[in-house]
């Protein structure tokens, strides 16, 4: 699948074109944030939740951000302008403060960066929700402010570590974890475990960040199970009766290996199960689509 257009201060441009200033503080400081959500058939999914999440962030690190602008509808153009059709993509949307004087305080406030890019969606992740993958626990040290993990910056360097070591060891995903064996989340995507009936996932106060999916699953969830937030251990993981993680890219995936070693009952169970037929439903509803239709 091929990118050759993006969407860049109000403009389509080739990639090749587009560029970004020097003193562009995402780029110098980190001063930047982004949301990711996908398509079905080439009709966004969950725009308005991701949005309101920059929002938040984008007022937390006090860069301009206009919500109202129509997002969607240029993420739709974009796809257009790259000729995919009705095939599914993730979209990207960045901010950044923009250029300015290259200095800690932002003296100045220029025009924000804003940048629209697609990648495609993982070729394998059909199987992965049907057969269930292995994840790596990825040591973080807990150094990160738990309230800059809840939001999401483009420093990703903990998650491009994480990435790294994931595909080292043979494995889908990365999940973070501290030295006291307290798991937070994987480097792109929520935890979830089911231990005798009961779902558990990492409160937003730990530091994860409150995924657009993780909300829609636990609200799923409270229709067949119980549903807590409490501090999950790497003991927990192993043990568990199910195990899942959730993004917006990935839907849900159940977790049936931790490395080389079975996990979490070892194969995807009945509640994962459910929740990813009534996901799939949710989203067909409100796209207008059939399941059948939604692909992979």
């Amino acid at each position: 699948m091929q990118f050759s257009t993006c969407y860049l201060n109000g403009r389509y441009l080739p990639l090749k074109e587009a560029s970004v200033s020097a003193t562009d503080r995402g780029l110098l400081f980190g001063e930047g944030l982004f949301e990711s959500w996908r398509t079905y058939r080439g009709r966004p999914f969950a725009v308005k939740e991701h949005l309101e999440r920059l929002s938040r962030s984008a007022r937390l690190l006090r860069i301009p951000f206009d919500a109202k602008a129509d997002w969607e509808a240029r993420s739709r153009a974009l796809v257009r302008r790259n000729h995919l059709g009705d095939q599914g993509v993730v979209i990207r949307l960045t901010i950044t403060r923009g250029g300015g004087p290259v200095s800690l305080v932002p003296k100045a406030v220029n025009r924000p960066t804003q940048l629209i890019l697609l990648r495609a969606i993982e070729g394998n992740i059909g199987q992965a929700r049907a057969d269930g993958v292995a994840v790596h626990l990825f040591d973080c040290g807990g150094g990160v402010d738990p309230g800059l993990r809840a939001i999401k910056t483009v420093n990703y360097v903990p998650a491009v570590l994480g990435k790294i070591a994931a595909a080292e060891h043979g494995c889908f995903e990365s999940i973070y974890r501290l030295p006291d064996r307290t798991l937070l989340e994987g480097t792109t995507t929520n935890l979830f475990i089911v231990k005798n009936g009961t779902l558990y996932t990492e409160p937003v106060a730990a530091g994860v960040l409150p995924g657009v999916t993780r909300a829609l699953v636990m609200k799923l969830a409270a229709r067949i199970a119980r549903v807590r937030e409490t501090a999950i251990t790497s003991d927990d993981l192993r043990r568990c009766d199910e195990a899942f993680l959730t993004a917006s890219s990935i839907e849900i995936v159940p977790i049936v290996a931790i490395d080389k070693r079975r996990a979490a009952g070892g194969k995807p169970g009945p509640i994962t199960r459910e929740l990813q037929r009534r996901y799939r439903l949710h989203v067909a509803r409100r796209l207008g689509l059939r399941v059948d239709d939604l692909g992979d």
